[in-house]
């Protein structure tokens, strides 16, 4: 008798070869190539990307946590670290790059779970919209390449979505894993992880005594996660920014709230830019579909539905409480990124409503795919930084830092004073980098006597002026004439050196500034 060869289950076999599978690898195939070709491959990181750098390159070169300072949220520095290890380079312009690169991965990666989280609301050929939604997001593109915390962010807690609307326990419990080192990633993720705790009880209820042993087990998971990394911040900084600074803040509303006179201004300008800012990031993709959808998903509500109506209300709340709350506000769309994955699906929940009445859908759906990736590109290439002058600030920077001590802020171009001042020590720890150039701003003064009169002290010794007409006017005065102020002597031009992006370096002597 002749034995049979074992056969492999034929719809598992299918699920992992289906034409969908393929269409997703496709999509992120695209995705990855776009990604690549405008990737800064030239441009240093600046800014928190640097703030981040330095931790992960602390790690990378003494071999464990630093026991002298740690970001308030360094779970993407800790595992750019871990990829610094295995890439080994000596070269910290490599390793900037690697950061960025890595980012640029993850973002890539969402498309993933994004489509598992679809395929919980729509079919599967509508899920393939959704994942492009995502994909080719114009604003993920562009802060792919920032090299920070974003995209890890939104895989995990993404990821932690999918495994807590499955119906196999042990994803359920996943789901705490995705979330809990989401948190670590940034802290506003709390808001989602006690959201889930609170929805784990209203989606397993009706098991009663094992109600308990779960919450047990998720409890175990959450402690073994966070505990660690929270104590070491407390040993560190002296207080825990996860949950001592939601704490904080949380006082600080209800301080407000009872306390101040203009509290219903402050929440009008608040809600008035939150509500622009989020119909902004729906432009140019999401516009269209988004008001169905949300109409759809109250008409015919279900437990996977209302989850996703209370984690996209939950996960709202730090954009608000930032554009309201916040001293000076942080006028930054990018706190409403984390709503992206709640827009595809309520856009793919519009699409298949629509196809539903249309005969041919799978030639429309085509179509869709297409417009989104057009669309997306065409937005990009009208949002993208202007990498060409992002590299020549940095080169005219590195030519005028070596000559002064202190000078006025020009944004965001100064800013690469302390990426240069970082490469140019480089390698060692963070904390002993000399950061001796001093910037001091200029909004606050209404002609450059009075500026350079309250800032010599600070240690200004330069004025640089560039040919950005959006620069207070005494600069852009100073700009166009050099010899109005005969105290300030024109050291450095960047046109005399060949580059296209027009600066101006001046020394201040303040022999002559005190005589005038």
């Amino acid at each position: 008798m002749i034995k049979k060869e074992p056969q492999l289950n034929l719809d598992y076999k299918k699920s992992i070869f289906s034409k969908y599978s393929i269409i997703i690898v496709i999509i992120i195939g695209i995705s990855c190539l776009i990604r690549f070709y405008y990737l800064p491959t030239e441009i240093p990181l600046t800014g928190d990307a640097l703030y981040y750098f330095w931790y992960s390159s602390d790690i990378y070169q003494i071999g464990s946590l630093p026991n002298n300072w740690t970001p308030t949220n360094n779970g993407w520095s800790i595992f750019v670290s871990t990829f610094f290890t295995v890439f080994d380079s000596k070269d910290i312009f490599e390793l900037m790059q690697a950061q960025r690169i890595l980012s640029t991965l993850i973002s890539i990666l969402i498309t993933i779970p994004v489509y598992f989280l679809c395929k919980k609301f729509v079919e599967r050929k509508f899920a393939i919209i959704g994942a492009t939604l995502i994909a080719f997001e114009p604003r993920l593109i562009l802060n792919s390449f920032l090299g920070i915390t974003d995209p890890l962010y939104l895989l995990l807690i993404t990821s932690g979505l999918v495994f807590f609307l499955s119906s196999n326990k042990k994803l359920v419990f996943c789901s705490f894993i995705a979330i809990s080192l989401a948190v670590i990633t940034r802290g506003e993720g709390i808001f989602l992880l006690t959201s889930i705790f609170i929805l784990f009880f209203i989606k397993y209820r009706k098991e009663k005594y094992k109600l308990f042993f779960y919450y047990i087990i998720i409890l175990v998971i959450i402690l073994l996660i966070l505990v660690p990394i929270t104590n070491y911040r407390i040993d560190v900084n002296g207080y825990d920014p996860i949950f001592t600074r939601n704490v904080d803040s949380a006082n600080e509303v209800l301080v407000e709230v009872t306390t101040s006179e203009n509290i219903n201004s402050r929440i009008f300008e608040g809600s008035k830019v939150f509500t622009q800012f989020l119909i902004w990031i729906m432009i140019p993709n999401f516009i269209i579909f988004i008001p169905i959808g949300i109409f759809l998903i109250f008409k015919q509500r279900n437990f996977n539905k209302n989850i996703l109506i209370i984690t996209s209300v939950v996960m709202a709340i730090p954009a608000f409480y930032a554009y309201t709350f916040v001293a000076n506000p942080a006028l930054d769309t990018r706190y409403l990124y984390v709503l992206f994955p709640m827009f595809s699906i309520l856009s793919v929940l519009a699409i298949q409503k629509i196809c539903e009445k249309i005969p041919k859908s799978n030639i429309i759906i085509i179509v869709i795919i297409l417009a989104i990736i057009v669309a997306s590109i065409s937005f990009y290439d009208y949002k993208k930084i202007d990498y060409e002058h992002e590299k020549e600030s940095f080169e005219v920077m590195q030519k005028i830092s070596p000559i002064i001590n202190g000078t006025n802020i020009l944004y965001p171009e100064t800013s690469y004073f302390k990426t240069i001042q970082t490469i140019d020590q480089w390698p060692i720890i963070s904390s002993k980098i000399k950061f001796d150039i001093t910037t001091v701003p200029t909004s606050e003064y209404d002609s450059l006597q009075e500026f350079i009169l309250y800032s010599k002290e600070t240690g200004l010794s330069h004025i640089i002026i560039d040919n950005n007409s959006n620069r207070e006017e005494f600069l852009n005065e100073l700009f166009f004439d050099e010899t109005k102020y005969p105290y300030l002597k024109k050291i450095f031009d960047s046109k005399d050196e060949g580059f296209n992006y027009h600066v101006k370096l001046f020394k201040i002597n303040y022999d002559l500034f005190s005589l005038k």
